[in-house]
């Protein structure tokens, strides 16, 4: 079979027909995977316009380095573009070292390629990468949704066009190519599990059941199937918790009336669009008893977020919240960023309705200074008028991470704002001043 490498570029026409002629970025390891993806993307009829992008994790010393000159000089010989990218070494890896690089490698590839105006990624995992990933998935206990195996394209735009094809092929086929390529030593540590699994767990399974990777792959394939088909009926009827929005719960009912398989894949799908790490078989149960029984109030989540059941409806709790005690006062000439992510004000004055797309708007009920605070120092500055009140307005309407946090806008020692909850009865009265809140 390794001759059908000769046929890559049909292969890449019929699964990739957008892309012929396109802009690429190509992840580039020195590895014989990465080398052979390169040089078959170069095929002429593919038309594509290449770049490369090597990451240097800062480890290995001088075979690192030596590994990037390797790149650099490959793509030099090629005439195609060559970016050396260093991971920080100071990053916290909340999820473990290999996954927590894996996301920074992410990263910096998609903010290289939005730098240079390309969309599409190229990595080479290839059909042995899902075997391999398949049997450590099961070594570690996960779900159906960590065996469905490895995308061949993704919504953020990364293409896997080797994945028909295994280890041995490939190499094979840099070696009729005369293709030469760069060896990490560290491939052959016993003590990553990716290695233990590679050269001895599958080599062992392979001499009962010869056809062992093709069986994983299947199995994989099968699993991938099955959670797109789950996943298109999560899409239609789930709901999401919005952790920055002040009203961004969701009733709790109508996550308990999901099928059991919908509610566990809702808690994965939810904790990823948040970006927190992965979820444990405990906190699944966690959830059920939460749902069911209303205890425990609240879920411990990784990363020490939280999950909390408040009023019926569900809640997503931050860490830490943003920072608080702050006064800024307001300047028409400029867009402020609220201390809550995704947060804006504007000053929209004179301009037509037709243009406002924000989430809230406030025409002061005075002239004044304008300025903008967090709850807790609304004592400092109101010295004439008791603001308790809307410390228990607060405490009524908005979750506990942004009670603290939410702005309240005065004009010069009165309250006149708080976006979403409360605003002065003669708002709008005779003002020309129209501010804004917007979210991105």
């Amino acid at each position: 079979m390794v001759h059908e490498l000769s046929t890559f570029h049909l292969h890449f026409g019929r699964d990739y027909p957008g892309l012929i002629g396109c802009e690429l970025l190509v992840a580039l390891s020195g590895g014989a995977d990465s080398i052979a993806l390169l040089h078959l993307l170069r095929h002429r009829k593919l038309k594509l316009q290449l770049q490369a992008a090597h990451i240097h994790h800062g480890v290995r010393g001088a075979t690192a380095d030596q590994d990037a000159a390797f790149c650099t000089q490959v793509c030099r010989d090629l005439d195609i573009p060559c970016h050396i990218l260093r991971l920080d070494q100071n990053l916290a890896t909340p999820l473990g070292r290999e996954a927590s690089w894996r996301a920074n490698r992410y990263a910096k590839l998609h903010t290289l390629a939005e730098s240079l105006s390309i969309l599409v990624i190229a990595t080479a995992h290839h059909k042995d990468d899902i075997s391999e990933g398949v049997l450590m998935q099961i070594l570690r206990g996960t779900g159906p949704r960590a065996l469905a195996g490895i995308a061949a394209e993704t919504p953020s735009g990364v293409i896997r066009p080797l994945l028909p094809w295994g280890r041995d092929e490939i190499r094979l086929w840099l070696s009729e190519q005369g293709l030469p390529w760069r060896e990490d030593e560290s491939n052959h540590d016993l003590d990553h599990l990716r290695n233990k699994v590679c050269l001895e767990l599958l080599p062992y399974l392979e001499a009962t059941s010869p056809a062992i990777r093709n069986h994983l792959v299947s199995l994989a394939g099968a699993l991938a199937a099955d959670e797109q088909f789950i996943g298109d009926q999560l899409d239609q009827r789930a709901q999401w918790i919005d952790p920055w929005h002040p009203f961004g719960g969701i009733p709790a009912d109508t996550i308990a009336s999901l099928p059991q398989a919908l509610r566990t894949r809702w808690l994965h799908s939810q904790v990823a669009r948040a970006g927190i790490g992965p979820t444990t078989r405990k906190q699944l149960a966690q959830l059920d008893d939460l749902l069911n029984r209303n205890s425990p109030r609240a879920i411990t989540l990784a990363g020490r977020w939280r999950l909390r059941l408040w009023r019926r409806s569900l809640w997503l709790e931050p860490p830490t919240v943003p920072e608080n005690c702050y006064s800024v006062s307001f300047d028409s000439n400029l867009e402020t960023a609220l201390p809550i992510p995704g947060w804006f004000v504007r000053d929209r004055s004179g301009e037509p309705d037709s243009e406002r797309l924000a989430e809230w708007t406030w025409s002061p009920h005075a002239e004044g200074k304008i300025t903008m605070s967090d709850p807790n120092s609304i004592g400092v500055f109101i010295a004439h008028e008791s603001h308790l009140w809307l410390r228990r307005l607060l405490a009524k309407l908005l979750p506990r991470h942004l009670r603290a946090t939410w702005p309240v806008f005065r004009v010069d020692d009165t309250i006149g704002w708080v976006p979403g909850v409360w605003q002065h009865p003669e708002s709008g009265t005779h003002s020309s001043v129209l501010l804004e809140v917007v979210r991105r």
